[in-house]
């Protein structure tokens, strides 16, 4: 049996499993999940370490509004991310870039508005800015600004999709216009960086997986069972079609769709500091998409695409791989104390050859409140390894000897990031940030001689979540 065959029997397992699943879920006492799409909500201080938030002694000039429009079943959200980076050695340039992102969206409880239990409808607009550091200066596949997601400078309609809970919400069925990275592969503790190693899922999940991101939704069914009160397990389909970038987001045709990706996630999580003294996650997950893959190395008549030029050579092969991440504080000084440190770490694992990267393992800590006099500040820390599957090397070393250099890049590559989360105000975060890469790839600047060396970046990510300085909801994290 290969390993397609593999994974397609794992989720006709998963499928078979979900019946005696959620009718043992009916029996459990219900929990809230820690948000509506699994993602992290990177704007509560809390949220990092997990620890108790303080209290907020401002609520917003709008917080009357704001509550007006909750209680109709309403809620406003909107967030400007900015991000600074500045490439002072190594890689293909030096040089500098900002780039950001606005968006504004709403989320309607259809049954305070209209009695329908359990339904709710949620829309996001998007508008991307600026050029980004890895793709015009650095040439890496790791992206030194985790914001940069579309290169299209336009507004554009992004979440676009209707909810609905079941059995007590132990059964979330999600389907519209989805990123599928909204829902797999997310920490609670990765989205404190400004380089995109693990914001807000791995690097590798992004780029490899077939997986799509806000702003560049597609058409998506997502299902997430909770069995127990402490676990879930989560499958979906999501359209893959590369022509969404491109446009404003109100195209809804599949004709240029070239596949669908199909993930699933089994989850162990106790996330409440309140119940919790050291809260943890634990998440395995698995995904195959069917979209055709391209050879990294071989054109149409088997020889290098980067000496002979011509077409790359169409993979028939499925894309496919797993993953196992997890985090846990392991220190707290009392149960009411906003102060921890929290530990994170993970896998992820291509299991086909035909991409840029074939493996990621990363690490690291977040610090929730180091100075006791800034209790919703953070320090933070992360290292990511990445290992280039034989083909993109290959690939690199022959278009670096075309334009007459000389050199192969090294099989595996390191991303050393450490960063400050100061929370200046109410909605507002500066971080400033220091990354050093060691033998970095070049495989978003190919076209080049320079055989590129150890990278210093230093950066700065302005987060303003302008509902919630408002008075408004706030505005939830991940992609």
């Amino acid at each position: 049996m290969n390993r397609t065959s593999y994974i397609a029997t794992a989720l006709c397992s998963l499928a078979a499993a979900l019946t005696p699943a959620l009718a043992f879920a009916q029996n459990v006492p219900a929990i809230a999940p820690a948000s509506s799409s699994s993602a992290p909500d990177t704007t509560d201080p809390g949220s990092a370490g997990r620890a108790v938030t303080p209290k907020e002694g401002s609520k917003g000039p709008f917080a009357d509004v704001g509550t007006a429009l909750r209680d109709k079943g309403i809620k406003l959200r909107s967030a400007l991310i900015d991000q600074y980076a500045n490439n002072t050695t190594g890689g293909i340039y030096q040089g500098h870039s900002n780039v950001g992102q606005f968006n504004i969206g709403a989320d309607f409880d259809l049954d305070k508005m209209i009695g329908l239990s359990g339904g709710s409808f949620h829309f996001t607009v998007y508008r991307d800015y600026g050029e980004s550091l890895n793709k015009y200066v650095t040439g890496t596949f790791t992206k030194q600004q985790y914001i940069y997601k579309n290169e299209f400078y336009r507004w554009h309609l992004g979440l676009f999709a209707y909810e609905q809970k079941l059995l007590d919400d132990k059964l979330d069925i999600t389907a519209g216009r989805l990123g599928t990275t909204t829902y797999y592969g997310h920490l609670v503790t990765n989205c404190q960086f400004e380089s995109a190693d693990t914001c807000g899922e791995p690097r590798i999940l992004v780029s490899e997986a077939g997986f799509s991101l806000l702003p560049s939704a597609t058409w998506g069914l997502n299902i997430k069972a909770r069995p127990t009160p402490h676990t879930y397990i989560e499958t979906g389909v999501f359209e893959v079609n590369p022509t969404t970038s491109a446009s404003n987001g109100l195209d809804f045709s599949v004709g240029s769709a070239t596949g669908v990706t199909v993930p699933v996630e089994w989850a162990w999580q106790k996330t409440d500091p309140t119940t919790t003294r050291f809260p943890f996650e634990l998440k395995v997950g698995a995904f195959l998409s069917t979209a055709p893959l391209t050879d990294p190395y071989f054109n149409t008549a088997g020889r290098s695409k980067a000496l002979f030029g011509g077409t790359a050579r169409t993979v028939n092969s499925s894309r496919d791989g797993v993953y196992i991440m997890g985090d846990r504080v392991i220190w707290r000084p009392n149960d009411a104390s906003t102060r921890s440190f929290n530990v994170f770490g993970g896998i992820v694992q291509q299991l086909d050859e035909a991409e840029i990267m074939r493996q990621q393992v990363y690490a690291g800590f977040v610090w929730t409140a180091p100075f006791a006099s800034r209790p919703t500040d953070t320090f933070n820390f992360s290292i990511s390894e990445f290992q280039l599957t034989p083909r993109e090397r290959e690939f690199l070393r022959d278009a670096r000897a075309k334009k007459g250099g000389h050199g192969t890049n090294a099989e595996h590559q390191t991303a050393y990031e450490l960063t400050y989360g100061w929370r200046v105000a109410r909605g507002l975060e500066l971080m400033p940030s220091l990354q050093y890469i060691v033998h970095p790839d070049n495989s978003s600047i190919t076209n080049t001689a320079i055989f590129p060396k150890n990278m210093f970046v230093y950066g700065v990510s302005l987060k303003m979540d302008l509902g919630y300085m408002l008075g408004f909801d706030k505005t939830a994290g991940g992609d």
